[in-house]
């Protein structure tokens, strides 16, 4: 059975908006555990709550290692940014 299509627009109700969030956000870490494990990649991932609440999500090692790795390659090779957004980084 097929789940139920939702619009994508902001939830009104406040518990609602922050219980959404809160499923989400575990499904997103997991799939991005899934993502490192299936593919051996290094993963960060950071999520700012409404209210400014840090959450973080780091595969092989200390956050701060991956966002130094990841300033790291910026600098190195600062026109990677994609038509769409995206930046890409090849090693």
């Amino acid at each position: 059975m097929a789940q139920k299509k939702i619009e994508i627009k902001r939830i009104a109700n406040s518990s609602a908006r922050q219980l959404t969030f809160s499923k989400r956000r575990r499904g997103l870490f997991k799939k991005a555990r899934e993502l490192s494990i299936l593919c051996e990649a290094d993963v960060a991932l950071l999520v700012f709550s409404s209210n400014g609440k840090l959450y973080e999500y780091s595969s092989s090692s200390s956050m701060k290692e991956m966002l130094n790795k990841y300033m790291d390659k910026c600098i190195l090779y600062p026109n990677t940014i994609q038509n769409d957004g995206q930046r890409t980084l090849e090693v």
